[in-house]
């Protein structure tokens, strides 16, 4: 991404780790400070204090006595993984902006720990596995929480179970989606903390009004979408839906940048429930911002409209 002209870029560092805190399936810190940790140790200037604290990063994360689960190995192995990818695409590809670097790392980390879990026999198996015990257990303890809790009295407990159960089980199996976007967003936290601390950058990420990815990407949509309709088996039907949510909340958020533009919006409040409102809020959002920024992709509506606004155009 480019340098954005005015601001610090909170809002944007505000709204993508509210994405990394709310998409996370593993724990959102290990996506922000881990690659983090490893842009310190590896990338000039290599200052003693962030070098320390790159160290400490990396001490914390993977230190201690490890859980039981197949879990607490995978998110460890695939935050590695994930931050040394970054570190090799800011080497390798200088030239680059933010986000194609951040895309091509989260698409080599999921070839390089998809082959990782081929090559050991039952280990997706076993991973989802993991991912549902845990789902199904945080959905659990919010459940005690709400029965122990006022409002339990106006709505019948096994209602509540039945909804947050459904819910995990929804995000179980939307879980290597919503882990991509999850990880894009942490990367986002790291390079802007990055950009700012050691290399004294002002702007490491650009504002979100200017959010746009190569127009190519639009054949990962149809591939998903042609996953999910051709009547294949239900990994195929998996990936398609995964890929399509993967694609469909990138397209949401190049909308929403567009109506940005369109609507003059700007700032670190707007930037925030902007994210907010693609992200969380009803699916006529999520369906109308999503139109915008495919149509975007043919029609490129942010030109148009500054070529259109320029004196004597």
């Amino acid at each position: 991404m480019t340098a954005a002209p005015r601001g610090r870029g909170w809002g944007v560092v505000a709204a993508l780790a509210l994405a990394t805190l709310f998409l996370s399936v593993v724990q959102p810190a290990l996506l922000m400070f881990v690659p983090l940790a490893l842009l310190f140790i590896a990338l000039p200037p290599r200052r003693p204090l962030l070098l320390a604290f790159g160290a400490f990063i990396c001490w914390l994360a993977f230190s201690g006595r490890p859980e039981t689960t197949a879990l607490w190995y995978f998110e460890r192995g695939w935050v590695l993984v994930l931050g040394a990818w970054f570190v090799g695409m800011v080497v390798l590809l200088p030239r680059w902006t933010f986000l194609p670097r951040a895309l091509m790392t989260v698409a080599a980390t999921a070839a390089t720990v998809a082959i990782f879990l081929i090559a050991h026999r039952g280990g997706f198996a076993m991973l989802d596995g993991a991912v549902d015990a845990h789902l199904r257990s945080k959905a659990a303890m919010v459940l005690a929480v709400w029965q122990n809790a006022d409002a339990s009295r106006s709505m019948g407990g096994v209602d509540m179970g039945r909804r947050l159960f459904q819910v995990a089980e929804l995000q179980g199996r939307l879980f290597p989606a919503l882990l991509a976007l999850a990880s894009l967003a942490g990367l986002g936290v790291a390079w802007w903390a990055f950009g700012r601390l050691a290399q004294g950058v002002a702007h490491p990420l650009s504002r979100w009004r200017e959010f746009r990815f190569r127009d190519e990407l639009v054949w990962l949509l149809i591939a998903g979408l042609a996953l999910l309709l051709l009547p294949l088996d239900q990994l195929a039907t998996r990936a398609g839906e995964n890929l399509l949510l993967f694609m469909a909340v990138l397209y949401a958020l190049r909308g929403a940048a567009v109506l940005l533009v369109i609507g003059g919006a700007s700032g670190p409040v707007g930037m925030v429930i902007g994210v907010l409102l693609v992200l969380f809020l009803t699916p006529f959002v999520m369906a109308t911002t999503f139109l915008v920024g495919l149509s975007d992709t043919w029609l490129d509506i942010r030109a148009r409209r500054q070529a259109s606004s320029t004196p004597g155009s």
